[in-house]
């Protein structure tokens, strides 16, 4: 929200978990629609505030460069369930290290160094 605010000059948005589903069930996506900066998503593959599919429709509507992340597994707040881990041979410690380094990569391409 802030980032569209006149006077915000920023160079580009991640987005961690947005909850793009309201709690009536309406998509909020007023805000990112009208942003005209490179935009990435990280998100859980659970993430009941911001299912994938739905999440798919908007970028397609989106003028802005943009990107998503997920973590399979993850919750809203990234939270991976014991038996995904398992079944994954993975940690949550892993499955943050990839978000952080994809956050990382795409501050790179597309916001540099300032």
């Amino acid at each position: 929200m802030v980032a569209g605010e006149d006077g915000i000059n920023a160079s580009g948005i991640v987005c961690l978990g947005y909850p793009l589903k309201g709690m009536n069930g309406s998509i909020r996506d007023g805000i990112i629609l009208q942003l005209t900066v490179p935009i990435m998503f990280v998100q859980g593959s659970k993430d009941s505030l911001c299912p994938l599919d739905k999440l798919s429709a908007v970028r397609k509507k989106m003028d802005s460069i943009n990107e998503v992340h997920v973590v399979d597994g993850g919750d809203h707040s990234f939270k991976i369930a014991k038996k995904n881990l398992l079944s994954s041979r993975s940690t949550q410690e892993a499955a943050e290290d990839q978000a952080s380094e994809a956050i990382a990569e795409f501050v790179t391409k597309y916001v540099g160094e300032s």
